[in-house]
This record gives C-alpha cells, sequence and structure tokens, in this order.
C-alpha cells in the first residue's frame, strides 16, 4: 500500500456460472490481536510466527479500512452455495476502491456436484458465557435487549454447524421455598432459554451445566455452585453457599431438585436431548468423588444422561458421554473403544492443552491445526468435539487475547460486535472442519475404505496428521471428486 493510504472499501457481484446461475458471497476484512507470548511446549515451526506480533483472527464489521504504506491487509471471503447451485466453474470480481486507486480482483470458484446434508452427524459444543454477552454489550443481564443478542449469538453458533448449547441451570431454574418447606423449581426462564436454541437451529442437544466444582485441581472433593433460594412472593429468601457435593445436604437439595427436573424433561419431550454435566474435568485424585455424585444423580433421575470432559478412565458406570482430553484419548485408544463397544459416546476435547505436536485452535497455530480436530473425530470414530470458550471474553478482546496466561486464543472463539457477535478465521475454520467430517460421513456411506485411506492420509496418527496445505488441499479436493462420482 501507498504511504498514507485512505480507506479501502470492495465491492462485489455475484459470482456467475452455468445458465447465468447466480452465487453470492462476502467478504470481511481481517483484524490482528496482539500475541504476547507464544503457546507453551511448542516446537518453533509449529507456530505461525514467534511473540510478540499482531496475529489476524476476528472478521471486522467495518465496510472500509485504512491500510499504511508497507502493510498487508487480508480479506475473507465466504460463498453461500445454495443446494440448487449447478455444478461447474463460476467467475466473478471484486473491485477495490480507494481515493488513490483502483483495482480488481477476479475470483474463481468450482462447484462439485456434491450437497452438505442439512443434519449434522458430530456433536459440537463450544461453551457460551451469557453474563460475557451481557458484560460485553453493556446490557443488563436477563433484559430483553440481553435475551435480543442471545438470538444472535445462537444464529451464529448454528451457522457454524454448533448443535449443542451449554445451559446454566442454576441460573436459569428459579428454586421456590414453599409453605411445607419444599422446594418447587420455575422453569420459565430455562424454557425460553430451549426454546430460543431450538428455534435458531442449535439444538440438536441441551447440554445441562455442572452441578459441581472445585476450587483446587488435586482436590479430593467436589463442592455444589452457590445457588438463590425465593420465596412464593418472589423475594429472594437467601442465597444457599457452596456445599460438600457428596454430603447428605447436598442429596437432599438434589432429591428435590433432580426428579422435577427430570419429570420437566420428559414433559417438554426433551429427555432424549439432554445431557447433564456433573464436575468437570474429574481426575483420579477426585474420581471417587465424582462417582458417588453420579450415584446421587442415576439414583434420584436415572433418564439423566451424564456427560463430563474427563482425565481418568476410573469412571466407569459414572458417565454415559466420555469427553476425554485429546491427549488422553490418544493414550488410551483401547480403553475408549471398549467403551463405545459397550454402548457408550466418546466425543473428545482440547483446551489450554494438549500443545505441542497436537493440533488445537491457539491463535499462534496454523489454520490447519484447527480444521484437522474434525478429521479426528471422523478418524477415530469419536463422535463429538467440546471446547470451553466460545466466548469468555477479557475486558478488551481485541487487545488482550490471553486471559490468565491461558495460550493466545483459547478462552475465545468470536468476538463482541456492535450489535452481534463477530465471528473470527479459526470459527470459519472451524466450520470447514466439521464440513469435511460430514463430507466423509457421506463418502463413508458409498465408499467406506476410500473414506478411511483419505481419512489416515490426512491423519496418520493424532500428532503425527498433516501439515503442509498442499497436501491436506490434495485430499480434500480428492474427498470432492470421489463424492462427485459416487453420488
Amino acid at each position: 500500500a501507498e504511504s498514507g493510504t485512505p480507506k479501502v472499501r470492495l465491492v462485489f457481484e455475484p459470482l456467475e456460472g452455468p445458465g447465468g446461475f447466480r452465487i453470492s458471497f462476502s467478504a470481511n476484512f481481517v483484524g490482528f490481536v496482539p500475541v504476547k507470548k507464544n503457546t507453551p511446549n511448542t516446537p518453533s515451526d509449529g507456530l505461525i510466527r514467534t511473540a510478540p506480533f499482531d496475529a489476524p483472527d476476528p472478521l471486522l464489521e467495518e465496510v472500509a479500512v485504512t491500510i499504511n504504506e508497507g502493510e498487508t491487509q487480508p480479506v475473507w471471503i465466504t460463498a453461500f452455495v445454495p443446494p440448487n447451485a449447478p455444478a461447474g466453474n463460476y467467475s466473478g470480481e471484486v473491485r477495490v476502491f480507494s481515493e488513490k486507486a483502483n483495482s480488481t480482483v477476479s475470483i474463481l470458484l468450482k462447484v462439485y456436484p456434491v450437497t452438505l446434508p442439512s443434519e449434522r452427524n458430530l456433536w459440537l459444543t463450544n461453551w457460551f458465557s451469557a453474563g460475557n454477552v451481557a458484560r460485553l454489550h453493556g446490557v443488563k443481564p436477563w433484559s430483553e435487549e440481553h435475551w435480543g443478542l442471545i438470538r444472535k449469538y445462537a444464529r451464529m453458533m448454528a451457522e457454524h454447524r454448533q448443535n449443542v448449547i451449554i445451559t446454566p441451570i442454576f441460573e436459569l431454574i428459579r428454586f421456590v421455598k414453599v409453605t411445607n418447606g419444599s422446594l418447587r423449581c420455575d422453569f420459565s426462564s430455562f424454557d425460553r432459554w430451549v426454546e430460543l436454541f431450538i428455534e435458531e437451529g442449535v439444538v440438536g442437544r441441551i447440554e445441562g451445566g455442572h452441578l459441581a466444582g472445585r476450587g483446587e485441581w488435586e482436590a479430593h472433593d467436589f463442592d455444589s455452585q452457590a445457588f438463590d433460594v425465593y420465596d412464593e412472593k418472589g423475594s429472594l429468601a437467601y442465597t444457599q453457599p457452596p456445599m460438600k457435593a457428596t454430603s447428605k445436604e447436598y442429596y437432599d437439595f438434589l432429591s428435590q431438585f433432580l426428579p422435577q427436573l427430570q419429570s420437566h424433561l420428559e414433559d417438554r419431550g426433551w429427555i432424549d436431548r439432554y445431557v447433564q454435566h456433573l464436575a468437570d474435568e474429574p481426575i483420579r485424585a477426585n474420581a471417587e468423588s465424582y462417582r458417588k455424585l453420579a450415584g446421587y444423580v442415576k439414583g434420584l433421575a436415572p433418564k439423566l444422561r451424564t456427560i463430563d470432559a474427563n482425565q481418568d478412565v476410573e469412571l466407569v458406570g459414572a458417565l454415559d458421554v466420555w469427553v476425554p482430553i485429546l491427549h488422553e484419548f490418544d493414550a488410551n485408544q483401547d480403553f475408549y473403544r471398549q467403551r463405545r463397544a459397550a454402548g457408550e459416546e466418546t466425543w473428545f476435547y482440547t483446551c489450554l492443552a494438549p500443545t505441542g505436536k497436537y493440533p488445537n485452535r491457539f491463535i499462534d497455530y496454523p489454520l490447519l491445526e484447527v480444521r484437522i480436530l474434525h478429521w479426528i473425530n471422523f478418524r477415530y470414530d469419536l463422535s463429538g468435539y467440546l471446547h470451553w470458550g466460545l466466548n469468555y471474553w477479557t475486558a478488551n478482546p481485541f487487545s488482550d487475547v490471553e486471559p490468565d496466561n491461558l495460550p493466545p486464543g483459547d478462552a475465545f472463539i468470536i468476538y463482541p460486535g456492535k450489535s452481534g457477535p463477530l465471528s473470527s478465521i479459526r470459527f470459519e475454520t472451524l466450520r470447514l472442519g466439521v464440513q469435511d467430517f460430514e463430507l466423509l460421513k457421506m463418502l463413508e456411506k458409498i465408499d467406506p475404505e476410500k473414506a478411511r485411506s483419505l481419512a489416515e492420509r490426512v491423519v496418520g496418527s493424532i500428532t503425527e496428521h498433516v501439515r503442509d496445505s498442499k497436501m491436506f488441499e490434495e485430499a480434500r479436493r480428492e474427498l470432492m471428486a470421489s463424492l462427485a462420482e459416487g453420488r
């Protein structure tokens, strides 16, 4: 760019293809965020650059940007190909305007005779914080304005094929102490939440928030969350402080709450869509406490299926949906094959770990590492993926992407815009990976051997996967060609 280039804007016409059929596309300028420290325990050839540096990530809503001399300004282009689009080659152009000069860039698009299914075969959850939406957008929690924003975020999740929603049950379900001393559950806000995420195409599944947690990683016992209890007039009666999760006091609470929850889910027809978290990331030190809490839940509400991100195999009988961290799955593949054979689901998760040769979705990792995650889902027959950070933002997510010394981008993969969510190049790439999973599942029905060989070519093993984007694109073109031939 020339020195002092004024604002640059883009104008684009639909792409035109066979029979004059037109496909629209959108373009976003890509913003940059500062990476102060690289992801730890990662060789330099596994990073896009050595920190500190500014990394591309958010997709900006500005229609014009200033480009200074010597700067490169990336643009992310998204084409929306409708199911009725004829296969073939499409062409169009983007016109670049500034006060000093104009130019034109040609766009070519190849459309295959392959249609992605609308149904989603991979369970996908990125944990969503409604509280952070209220905080960063400056609205009152659970106001009508807040609910309107939540709907916009739900829409973005559905557009990116997310089909599981973490549901903060202790915020949404009101506990009312009635005159005889028992607790009655008011599910009206819970129902509004679930209905919203069904209407916007996310549910899928309802992922009930955790019944317990722990302060210290190695703690032997889990503790319940604090929660509010109201009187019948709607006034706050008291706030129940945390209790030991395996205590008689917490059991007495669960014995009133969980049967009402199960009954309500049955009445609404949601019981088969619901999975319940007990406590996050149990390890060997607290496996006994976890198993005891699971016994409470399964005894009081036997139709509630249990799910948790886990780091220990000593939980048989406690979990219906296993979600091991990726490197623990890698080390215990035979165990998880046995769990699937026993009729239990197996997903996987990543968070601040694993690093190194394992793929993950950090900002300073190549985008291919994000996309590979869902080839791992197919390659190892893992039916879901969980990540804790859709939008756990810092006070200013555009200037701080490393809260609490977490790796860059671990805490969030979308950004708050002026009146709704902004995507990122990582979130767009995650969607591409999920679409790849669906395409592999389609090919598996036609030619299972070909689907398996392609997946093994891309993911030789979890740590020895393709890192060259040209090699990956060759495999993906072969996937598309195989589907086109086998229709």
